[in-house]
């Protein structure tokens, strides 16, 4: 969740600006709890082929636009730079999480059916059990389906396959 990913020009950009009062609630609520927060960054690179043969540059690597979201940083949290989809692939998340002794993981952010879900089932082979707090992930239409059809299956998806609780933030703040 980075500055770049609500910036005018982004994909789905109304629905992720639609979730920021509830992410900082509920980041602020897990802080109050003790839990550590990690954001795991975008960071995408001018000589990336691969990715920008699909997607824009966003997110570049030290750029201000690469920063996690004013509103849901604060200075205790940990950053981890990110280069492909999964948190874990090619990044020092599962070391971070290791040394902050972590044993499971809530997710939130986007998009649903790459990073969350890709993250997840990186964690679930790590070891890691996850929580995705579904009313804090955004899906994106593709493939002919909408945005809610996306959502959907995409939770479906990582229950079965990364065998993630799935939640909303509310049951979990109780």
């Amino acid at each position: 969740m980075t500055r770049d990913s609500i910036a005018p020009e982004a994909r789905a950009v109304e629905l992720r600006r639609a979730v920021l009062p509830r992410a900082q609630k509920y980041l602020a609520w897990a802080r109050g709890k003790g839990m550590p927060v990690v954001h795991v960054c975008s960071a995408r690179r001018r000589t990336d082929k691969w990715f920008l043969k699909f997607w824009e540059l966003a997110n570049e690597i030290w750029q201000s636009g690469q920063q996690p979201i004013p509103e849901l940083y604060q200075s205790a949290d940990t950053i981890v730079h990110k280069r492909r989809y999964s948190g874990f692939f090619a990044s020092d998340l599962e070391l971070t999480l290791r040394e902050l002794d972590a044993g499971a993981l809530q997710l939130i952010g986007w998009s649903t059916s790459l990073a969350v879900a890709t993250t997840a089932i990186d964690a679930w082979q790590c070891g890691f059990p996850t929580t995705v707090v579904s009313d804090l992930t955004v899906a994106h239409a593709w493939g002919g389906h909408s945005v809610e059809e996306n959502q959907k299956w995409s939770l479906d998806y990582i229950a079965a396959m990364a065998k993630s609780k799935i939640a909303r933030s509310e049951e979990l703040m109780q």
